[in-house]
């Protein structure tokens, strides 16, 4: 198999059984060419991505309490 920079979705057996790869693989390719101009879309996803890695981060840190 070709070597690719993408990060395959997580149901990509079952894209792969449906035809419907080449959907994702096109929105994935706009996806990245909107991220590489200065865009609203680029800031938002950006914003949206720290908040996320922020939110794990903290999650991992966390100890539930059992009461």
């Amino acid at each position: 198999m070709a070597r690719h920079d993408y990060d395959l979705p997580a149901d990509y057996e079952t894209r792969i059984a449906e035809g419907t790869m080449s959907d994702w693989y096109t929105q994935e390719r706009v996806k990245r060419q909107a991220l590489q101009q200065d865009t609203n879309f680029e800031r938002e996803f950006l914003g949206l991505r720290d908040s996320i890695e922020r939110l794990v981060a903290a999650a991992s840190e966390t100890v539930k309490i059992e009461r």
